[in-house]
């Protein structure tokens, strides 16, 4: 596994890993040009006599370049591995399954072009229709997967009905979970869409930027939940699951291992709803005093019921796999399905979780960050609106937050 490691940060045998290796490197980059950044900002801020006025304008066009980079990193990142992958599938050296690859494509498709509609258009009949349409068409996947399955081309499921099961008891925990914690009645709006949006693409091209894949799926990646994470903390986690489970199909898309329809709903969307359970903390109102502590719980609250997830599918779909990883390695114990499973999960999720939470924190611990959270959790929630301007001025935002709270 070490060996793995080392090799994705130096790997050019071949376009898709040379460029994995080259987009990783970037991306390390740009971290550390946005942190120096924001210090030589927040150092000028201190030094230079500037009213809160132009402070606000500079930091709006400081967060406006940064946000412009990170976009156009974002779908170089897409651009260029969807091309290495359809450029791969043509000469013969990786499978697509078109029964499951374009149903997926075009679920996400819709709930792309859904999006668009409800942000141009966010009246109740759009939000209507949007439904019914990925509603409709997310029908149409698992059908083409239980076709696919009857088939007899997928592997054959350990258990079918432990998938069944645990599939529908912890999808069902997750959103119990998020609507129980989550309060706000307040919809997707065009800002809120667009927040979405970037979140998805930019964990979508730092998954590929992988510093370690597992050999059935699964891999430790630069931080690539963290977006995710992000929306979920600031918009709550009824509308973070929803989200997450959009960035589940695009993980799908990107790495299918798919043989059964309750795996894919265990494996994807769940796995990657539960991603949405970080905002959790904050709903509930808990450690109200310390964003970072919110934060770092939820974020554990989240991972464990992503291993969960991905636990149960690997016991209940591919615990028979355990049997030859047994014979490899030597190790008997890996022949049973639960700990050969346990092992598996906590191999990628655990270091998942150590650099997310970490880069999280980094970032948890400017207080310029912790007030732009706040200002658009402020925002989001509909109590009160504001500018630009008041980017620097807060303590007035959080007044006007508490008296509002203390009227309803």
């Amino acid at each position: 596994m070490l060996k793995d490691i080392k090799n994705y940060f130096a790997n050019f045998d071949g376009t898709t890993n040379s460029c994995r290796t080259i987009f990783l490197w970037i991306a390390v980059a740009l971290v550390i040009a946005i942190i120096a950044s924001k210090v030589i900002f927040a150092r000028k801020k201190k030094n230079a006599n500037y009213s809160e006025q132009q402070l606000a304008v500079a930091n709006k066009k400081l967060n406006g370049g940064i946000l412009a980079v990170v976009l156009v990193f974002a779908t170089a990142v897409i651009i260029t591995f969807a091309v290495c992958y359809f450029v791969e599938v043509s000469k013969g050296e990786n499978n697509l399954t078109p029964i499951l690859f374009y149903p997926l494509l075009a679920l996400a498709i819709s709930a792309v072009a859904c999006a668009v509609a409800i942000a141009l258009k966010p009246i109740r009949i759009v939000k209507l229709i949007s439904a019914v349409v990925c509603l409709a068409i997310f029908v149409v996947v698992l059908v083409c997967m239980i076709v696919y399955y009857a088939s007899g081309e997928a592997d054959e499921a350990f258990s079918n009905i432990g998938l069944y099961v645990s599939g529908i008891v912890l999808a069902a925990a997750i959103i119990t979970l998020a609507c129980f914690a989550d309060k706000r009645g307040k919809s997707f709006d065009t800002r809120t869409i667009a927040f979405a949006a970037v979140c998805v693409a930019l964990s979508f091209a730092l998954s590929y930027i992988r510093i370690f894949k597992m050999p059935m799926g699964g891999s430790i990646t630069f931080a690539s939940m963290l977006p995710i994470m992000l929306f979920a903390f600031m918009f709550g986690s009824k509308k973070g699951i929803l989200v997450g489970a959009v960035y589940g199909i695009l993980q799908a898309i990107q790495d299918p291992w798919i043989i059964h329809p309750a795996q894919f709903v265990l494996d994807y969307l769940a796995a990657f709803g539960a991603i949405g359970l970080t905002g959790c903390i904050r709903d509930f109102k808990v450690l109200n005093k310390n964003m970072r502590a919110q934060f770092f719980v939820g974020a554990i609250v989240a991972c464990a019921f992503r291993f969960l997830c991905h636990y149960f599918a690997g016991v209940f779909a591919f615990g028979a796999y355990g049997a030859g990883f047994a014979a490899e390695y030597n190790m008997p114990a890996l022949a049973n399905a639960y700990f050969y499973s346990f092992v598996y999960q906590c191999m990628y999720i655990i270091p998942e979780l150590m650099i997310v939470v970490v880069v999280g924190l980094v970032a948890f611990a400017s207080k310029n960050f912790r007030r732009h959270v706040e200002l658009y959790s402020a925002v989001k929630q509909g109590v009160v609106k504001v500018n630009s301007n008041d980017i620097n001025n807060l303590e007035t935002i959080s007044q006007e937050v508490s008296a509002k709270d203390v009227e309803k």
